[in-house]
């Protein structure tokens, strides 16, 4: 972590059903401090994963809110706080890259081009 960064956010993951090429397969807490840090995490964490985000600034906390991840969406359990609206963008972001990923996979795909 940043040793100059004045806030990070804390997220504690819970995944429920892991596969083998899962990258996070048992719960733990992970600290980031930027946007494509987080993105990071939220792209390695299995489908079928809860978790929960504390937004802290100054060793405050100053939001906090609860997520459960599917293949297809990030469903908002409640936030509070800073975290009202928090990942909004992330996971906008994350959407579009997995659809472009889909997109690449479905295009590449040898049954589709026989």
């Amino acid at each position: 972590m940043n040793a100059f960064a004045i806030g990070h956010a804390e997220l504690y993951i819970y995944p429920e059903k892991v596969t083998p090429h899962d990258r996070i397969v048992s719960p733990q807490r992970i600290d980031v401090t930027g946007t494509q840090d987080l993105l990071e995490v939220l792209t390695s964490m299995p489908a079928q994963t809860s978790f929960s985000v504390l937004l802290v600034i100054n060793d405050c906390v100053v939001g906090n809110g609860k997520y459960f991840m599917t293949h297809e969406t990030v469903t908002i359990l409640h936030e509070y706080g800073a975290c009202i609206g928090f990942l909004v963008k992330p996971l906008a972001m994350l959407r579009e890259a997995r659809q472009s990923h889909a997109q690449r996979h479905n295009s590449h795909d040898p049954i589709q081009e026989q």
